[in-house]
């Protein structure tokens, strides 16, 4: 997940496919302006996302942030601002 010379996706990319794996969405389907709760997560689909976000980032984000108003897209600058501060 760390980037590098393009060799690997860009995190808004990654969360995106990961957003759609763990909720089981067509990959046609629009996610990074939508929110978790606007795609009808399910409390398991959503631990479900944080602990991927965790595994692969090694960032931990917040149910709260998950639940809330955060978009996809939202979610991956915290992620790699989080990222950053930890460097």
């Amino acid at each position: 997940m760390h980037k590098s010379a393009g060799t690997e996706p860009t995190t808004l990319s990654w969360l995106q496919t990961t957003v759609r794996e763990v909720l089981q969405l067509a990959e046609s389907e629009e996610v990074a302006a939508r929110t978790l709760r606007e795609l009808a997560a399910t409390s398991l689909q959503t631990v479900g996302v944080q602990y991927r976000i965790f595994q692969e980032s090694s960032v931990q984000v917040e149910m709260s942030e998950l639940i809330g108003d955060t978009s996809v897209a939202e979610l991956a600058v915290l992620i790699d601002g989080r990222r950053q501060s930890a460097e």
